[in-house]
């Protein structure tokens, strides 16, 4: 099963580049919802890899998640496989 995982991290100028927030998306319709929201795509046709979330974008999915998300990372949205 395919879900979407957000990811954050310093930006660059902090030269740290470790993990700092992950939240998978648990169920259909969230990873529906956010997919629609950062890609314009059902799930099922979003390519592999990472994409950086604007500043709009991270608003958006923290309103649709009910998540706090820090002001101080940049995020990414990601497909992942549920093992």
């Amino acid at each position: 099963m395919v879900y979407l995982s957000i990811t954050g991290f310093y930006p660059d100028e902090k030269k740290d580049d470790s993990l700092q927030f992950k939240f998978d998306i648990e169920g259909d319709q969230l990873n529906q919802a956010a997919a629609q929201l950062t890609e314009s795509k059902p799930l099922a046709e979003l390519a592999p890899g990472e994409l950086e979330l604007t500043k709009h974008q991270v608003s958006q999915l923290a309103t649709l998640l009910n998540i706090s998300l820090r002001d101080d990372l940049e995020y990414f949205i990601g497909t992942r496989t549920q093992q």
